[in-house]
């Protein structure tokens, strides 16, 4: 049994007299062996589905399963243990981190609260996860002001991880930082994650980043998932139009095959209304069908496509 699950999702915002179904019919499971990837234009729905694991929003229909049972249905000490269990690292680290407390005492602070732990034990902890991700020994009197954002980033990190959770949910955690940080972190998560046996599910829109260290990716397109593989089977052989768009976006991938998307209009990008296939009115594949129908997310063997085009 996945230790976390989401199942049959949704999460409406309303706006004024604009609905807008963020989260719509979600399914998806996260283990402790996996390095899940949730992939997806900016606004497509995926840092909703985060606030939903973590328990900052409810939503209309749907559960989240976490080791057998609904995480709005658990009592205090579940409660605790859940929150234990699973951990969160934000886009923004100096918005995450109290900027009036030094870097000890906020990598300290969890275990403070949910830890029964001695002084000396606590610091030993600290020291120890700060040291295996880089954090030298000099900097841990300062303040988040006084760190780079990388830096920063670590700190985030190491707070996240210090009561070793299970699952790790990184919601764009490197796109703040430049290409030679971001392999530096990426390494240290692979090793950690590893050593400790804990599942990462990386909610970003860097398909280079999800290549080289997932290896399950569910593609999010304006709310639904609209294809489920293997990392490896999904770069190489695309099955949703949107997916094919996605991956061509990428920098020399594919370049010379590129075909060339139609443009899109601004009654277009307001897709949420659409009754049908919400990348209908940018797909090269279209037929009549797609417009007013709403395909199903359809098991294809080991992955998973939501189009009539299978």
């Amino acid at each position: 049994m996945p230790l976390l699950r989401a199942v049959n999702l949704n999460k409406i915002f309303k706006l004024k007299k604009i609905i807008i179904p963020a989260v719509e019919n979600f399914n998806l499971s996260v283990d402790k062996t996996d390095f899940f990837a949730l992939v997806g234009e900016s606004g497509s729905g995926k840092s909703t589905v985060a606030k939903l694991f973590l328990r900052l929003i409810k939503p209309q229909e749907g559960q989240i399963i976490f080791k057998g049972k609904n995480i709005w249905q658990l009592n205090k000490e579940e409660l605790k243990s859940y929150h234990n269990s699973i951990a969160i690292v934000f886009q923004d680290p100096y918005s995450s981190l109290n900027p009036r407390m030094k870097i000890f005492s906020i990598v300290e602070e969890p275990l403070k609260i949910h830890r029964d732990y001695t002084k000396s034990e606590r610091e030993e902890i600290v020291r120890k996860t700060l040291k295996t991700l880089g954090i030298d020994e000099s900097m841990i009197e300062r303040y988040p002001h006084q760190l780079s954002g990388g830096q920063r980033q670590r700190v985030a990190i190491a707070k996240a991880l210090i009561l070793e959770p299970e699952i790790l949910i990184a919601d764009e955690p490197l796109s703040a930082l430049d290409i030679s940080l971001q392999a530096s972190l990426l390494n240290q998560l692979i090793k950690i994650r590893e050593s400790r046996e804990m599942g990462i599910f990386l909610i970003t829109h860097d398909l280079n980043i999800v290549k080289a260290v997932s290896n399950k990716v569910a593609v999010m397109h304006l709310g639904r998932i609209v294809e489920e593989a293997s990392t490896i089977d999904l770069f190489k052989e695309p099955l949703h139009p949107y997916t094919k768009v996605l991956l061509e976006s990428i920098p020399g991938f594919h370049r010379r095959y590129r075909i060339k998307m139609p443009r899109i209009s601004a009654e277009d990008r307001i897709s949420w209304h659409i009754k049908g296939c919400r990348f209908y009115s940018r797909c090269s594949y279209r037929m009549d069908i797609c417009k007013d129908n709403t395909p199903e997310l359809k098991n294809l063997g080991a992955r998973k496509v939501r189009c009539f085009l299978y």
